[in-house]
């Protein structure tokens, strides 16, 4: 029996961090792509991404999916995300 054989199959959990950290390492080829996510998506007062939006339901905590995409394969969320221009005063 191979290693590959004896391999328990990919949760779709384990997947999906895989797949955040692959797109994490293809962003940091895109510094421009990857500041504006970091601006965009942070945390607001709530908890919640104030970059991610929606009118059918609410914002996910903070850090979300992008914004782990953006900081990459191993963020270090100890310090506060410079706010965006958008996202207005606390």
């Amino acid at each position: 029996m191979t290693t590959a054989a004896r391999r328990c199959p990919e949760t779709p959990a384990q997947r999906n961090i895989r797949l955040l950290g692959e797109a994490a390492e293809i962003i940091t080829g895109w510094p421009l792509a990857r500041e504006r996510l970091r601006a965009a998506h942070v945390a607001g007062a709530d908890g919640r991404c104030r970059g991610c939006t929606s009118q059918m339901r609410r914002a996910p905590r903070w850090p979300c999916a992008l914004a782990l995409v953006a900081h990459g394969p191993q963020p270090d969320f100890t310090h506060p995300a410079r706010a965006s221009h958008k996202a207005g005063h606390v």
